[in-house]
């Protein structure tokens, strides 16, 4: 490809000839391909991501070129480098987008640990003083009530475990596993936890996060003291966002109330609170 043909034609097109425009994007899409380095990139695919992401701008690049003393040519190379300049912006701030995301699907995974409030203490931890459960085969007035309490306490909580979770509690209780999951999946089919409210919280607590988590991570490769102290105040700003967000979240309740877990069972109400009260005195602490 002759650089002359390709300024000669925008030369013609700047006149008033029409129809060159075809031949101008050939020419130049061949030249970039041939020479990527030359224009800011690195490689076919860097130049097919330019192509893609720019290719309004680089089919105008002959109507915006005015003749300052340089050719098209260099006017096409300084707009292209201009692009591959944008593009690895773009992808320097994906990356930083990204590492926030897995950061914060961590801090999720971590926030729904402490948020499960009414686990039973471990057998192993110093100092647990709950009662046993009752043996598998104890089918005695005892042990029924407090499998039936257990049952009250699994369906108040369907929104805090998961079928790992309920499976454990199953094998320990001597549940149908298959009742249990299907009486848990109706109780949260029945009162979805999730409502538009705390949806729109958690969304506006996941961006200011993953903000937060970006301009942190370019504050760490920053030099210039200007730009750093704005990162400074990103990251400020955004983590305040988010403990706002977060405190308004901690207060929505994620499990069932126990006139809910009634309506479910069929019982009357105060069964269920008596009986997941008795539960919580032994186990959690609760008085």
């Amino acid at each position: 490809m002759s650089n002359e043909e390709l300024n000669d034609l925008v030369d013609r097109k700047k006149h008033g000839e029409l129809g060159l425009e075809r031949r101008i994007l050939e020419l130049m899409a061949t030249d970039v391909y041939k020479r990527p380095w030359v224009y800011g990139l690195k490689s076919e695919d860097e130049v097919g991501e330019v192509f893609v992401r720019y290719w309004t701008r680089i089919g105008n690049l002959a109507n915006r070129y005015e003749d300052t003393g340089y050719r098209f040519e260099a006017f096409a190379i300084s707009s292209f480098r201009y692009m591959a300049l944008s593009l690895k912006r773009q992808r320097v701030c994906r990356y930083d987008r990204d590492g926030a995301v897995i950061d914060d699907e961590v801090f999720e995974a971590w926030e729904d640990l402490r948020r499960c409030e009414y686990s039973a203490p471990d057998d192993d931890i110093p100092g647990s003083t709950g009662p046993a459960f009752p043996c598998r085969d104890d089918v005695g007035v005892v042990a029924t009530s407090f499998r039936r309490r257990i049952v009250f306490l699994c369906v108040k909580c369907a929104h805090l475990l998961d079928d790992g979770q309920v499976a454990a509690i199953a094998e320990e209780m001597g549940f149908d596993l298959a009742e249990l999951l299907g009486l848990l999946e109706r109780a949260r089919n029945a009162y979805p936890v999730i409502n538009p409210r705390i949806a729109s919280k958690r969304r506006g607590r996941n961006v200011a996060w993953i903000r937060m988590g970006a301009a942190a991570r370019r504050l760490s490769r920053e030099a210039d003291e200007d730009t750093r102290r704005y990162l400074r105040g990103t990251v400020e700003r955004e983590r305040g966002l988010y403990l706002r967000a977060a405190r308004r979240i901690a207060h929505m309740n994620r499990l069932i109330p126990n006139k809910a877990v009634a309506e479910l069972l069929g019982i009357p109400k105060g069964t269920v609170d008596c009986g997941v009260g008795r539960v919580l005195r032994m186990y959690s602490g609760y008085s």
